[in-house]
């Protein structure tokens, strides 16, 4: 019976040093964005979803990761771009970040054609993000900084 308990004890140990049983924590810990690096790391995702949906044109799922006071800003600018333009690629370019990394500049290169030319042009796109531990990264601000035609 003792060599049961033994070897119980074992089996339980093995499996919480091996670490299968900490990594989704750890994984957890990572996605709220608590240190420089973790909020470095979840930034790209939001802008790659902002970026989708404005080659989908699914202009409300763009929406779904600004931040609320400037939806109206950014939906008209992505409404009057939508009406002239089609984006057939969009990558990052630069990334500037604030000391914390809860600030950051993205600068996207965008492929797009001006409806009904379609002659694709390039320029490039400057992103204000902001980070909040409740919310994530969202977008506070963008413009066209060179290329728009």
């Amino acid at each position: 019976m003792r060599a049961v308990y033994r070897h119980v004890a074992v089996t339980l140990l093995s499996l919480v040093c091996s670490g299968c049983l900490v990594v989704p924590f750890i994984q957890a810990f990572r996605e709220t964005g608590a240190t420089p690096a973790d909020r470095r790391a979840l930034l790209e995702p939001e802008t790659k979803k902002f970026s989708d949906a404005l080659m989908l044109g699914k202009r409300m799922k763009a929406l779904s990761v600004v931040v609320p006071e400037s939806r109206e800003e950014i939906g008209s600018q992505i409404k009057e771009l939508g009406e002239a333009e089609r984006v057939v690629e969009a990558k990052i370019d630069d990334i500037q970040w604030d000391d914390d990394a809860r600030k950051a500049t993205v600068y996207m290169k965008i492929r797009y054609y001006k409806v009904p030319y379609y002659i694709v042009e390039t320029r490039m796109d400057e992103q204000h993000w902001e980070f909040s531990m409740g919310e994530g990264w969202k977008l506070r601000d963008m413009s066209v900084v060179e290329g728009q035609g």
